[in-house]
């Protein structure tokens, strides 16, 4: 008996241990940026830029250091101001979604169950990726998608802005401010908070100081646990260097 009190009292000591180590948070929502994210697709949309920097005269570095999270066209008045962004970025996208191959691509891990885990319209997805593009690596990897889906073609006004994440939310019914964001890049970070919603950045492309400007910061999508109920969505996440597991996380 004594035995059995001893490691009953060491595990709640436990847990109550835990609920201090791992940060959590109510929401109505979440919203995923999809490509650092969901989605390892890097090197496919690294391949294509790599190929129209080529073709442009355009250092590949110069698009490397802004591309992440942000629409073709305001990539392209980033790093070739002489150029026509439109027409580049229609040749560029042409060149996505020609593409036969997509080798390399891959969802991370524990996406799929954590999306599994979630009601059909408690997320969406909010991302720069060109729309035909994002539902061809979508479709070839198996990745569900969820009823509101918001593109970089469905916007006017891609990210660093606040509309891909005020749009989403409104076709979720939820205010943006019920609203947590897993975003991996600085523009979809400043998109997110500017829409008002909290904001946990990802360590998948960009360091912890790029992404200095979310609310928080975790090592990747399976370092997040969601539980859900009757008020809503419960998120916890794994603060890097905590010494915690995504494991830990759910017991919690």
């Amino acid at each position: 008996m004594l035995a059995v009190l001893s490691a009953t009292l060491v595990r709640i000591i436990g847990l109550v241990r835990l609920a201090s180590l791992v940060p959590s948070l109510r929401c109505s929502a979440l919203i995923f940026d999809l490509d650092g994210v969901l989605l390892d697709s890097n090197a496919i949309y690294e391949h294509h830029w790599k190929a129209w920097a080529s073709r442009n005269s355009v250092p590949f570095e110069s698009i490397i250091a802004v591309h992440h999270g942000r629409p073709v066209s305001a990539t392209i008045r980033e790093v070739a101001p002489h150029l026509d962004a439109h027409v580049q970025a229609r040749a560029y996208k042409a060149s996505l979604e020609a593409a036969r191959s997509l080798e390399g691509a891959r969802i991370f891990p524990g996406v799929l169950e954590m999306l599994d885990a979630l009601p059909p319209g408690a997320w969406a997805i909010a991302t720069s990726a060109p729309a035909d593009f994002a539902h061809k690596l979508a479709d070839h990897l198996g990745l569900p998608l969820p009823r509101v889906f918001v593109t970089g073609d469905d916007v006017l006004r891609g990210k660093p802005h606040p509309m891909p994440y005020l749009r989403a939310a409104e076709a979720l019914g939820v205010p943006a401010a019920q609203c947590m964001v897993v975003e991996d890049a600085p523009a979809g970070v400043t998109s997110a908070r500017a829409a008002g919603a909290f904001v946990i950045g990802v360590l998948t492309t960009n360091t912890a100081e790029a992404l200095a400007e979310a609310h928080a910061i975790t090592r990747s999508t399976a370092d997040i646990s969601v539980r859900c109920d009757a008020h809503g969505l419960q998120v916890s996440w794994l603060e890097p260097g905590s010494g915690t597991t995504a494991e830990d996380a759910l017991l919690y």
